[in-house]
C-alpha cells in the first residue's frame, strides 16, 4: 500500500508489526471481559453507567443493552475465556438489576497497556509512520482525539495540544 502518510493504530498488537522495523514500544496485550444482555424491563434496567467496586466492573446502558465490562489479566495474547470472570459478570447483572437483562453472550479482548497508562501517539523514527496505540481501558473514550491529534499533525495543522509525554521518545534510551 502506498501512501503519504501511515498511522499505526492496532492496539495490542502494534508492537509486534512495529518490531520488524526496528520499533521497540512497551504496549502489552492486557486481556478484559464484557458482556453484553439485551434489556428485558426498561424500568428495571440501569439509565446511567453504574461502577461495582466490589467486583471491579462498570454496568453501561447501551440503548436496548447493557454492557457490563471490567477485570484485567495479564495473559499475553491468550484469547481464551475464563469460566469464573464469565460467572461474575452475570452475577452482577442478576444482583443489582434482576429484571433489567438478559444474560446473551460474553467478549473478551486485549487492551493495549502502556507501563505509564498513557497512551503513544505521534510521529515514530521514520519520516511518515505514526503511532496512534496504548489507550488501555480507554480507547472508544481518547481515541477520537488522537486521531484527531494525528490528523492535525500529519496535514501540518496546529496539533491543538503539546504532544510531549504522548511520543514514543518518552521510552527511548537518553543514556545511550
Amino acid at each position: 500500500v502506498r501512501g503519504d502518510a501511515y498511522v499505526m493504530a492496532l492496539g495490542s498488537y502494534s508492537p509486534l508489526l512495529l518490531r520488524p522495523l526496528g520499533i521497540r514500544i512497551p504496549v502489552y496485550p492486557v486481556k478484559g471481559y464484557s458482556i453484553t444482555v439485551p434489556v428485558v424491563d426498561s424500568a428495571a434496567a440501569p439509565v446511567s453507567t453504574v461502577m461495582d467496586e466490589t467486583h471491579k466492573v462498570a454496568l453501561t446502558r447501551l440503548g436496548d443493552r447493557i454492557r457490563v465490562a471490567g477485570m484485567a489479566e495479564i495473559s499475553g495474547y491468550d484469547l481464551s475465556l475464563r469460566p469464573k470472570q464469565r460467572r461474575t459478570l452475570e452475577f452482577v447483572v442478576r444482583d443489582l438489576y434482576p429484571r433489567g437483562g438478559n444474560v446473551s453472550q460474553a467478549v473478551f479482548w486485549t487492551r493495549p497497556m502502556t507501563p505509564d497508562g498513557t497512551p503513544v501517539v505521534g510521529p515514530s523514527t521514520y519520516r511518515n509512520l505514526y503511532l496512534n496505540t496504548g489507550h488501555g481501558t480507554l480507547g472508544w473514550t481518547m481515541g477520537p482525539g488522537s486521531g484527531r491529534l494525528l490528523a492535525n499533525l500529519i496535514s501540518g495543522q496546529d496539533a491543538s495540544i503539546p504532544l510531549s509525554g504522548l511520543t514514543m521518545d518518552r521510552y527511548l534510551d537518553k543514556a545511550a
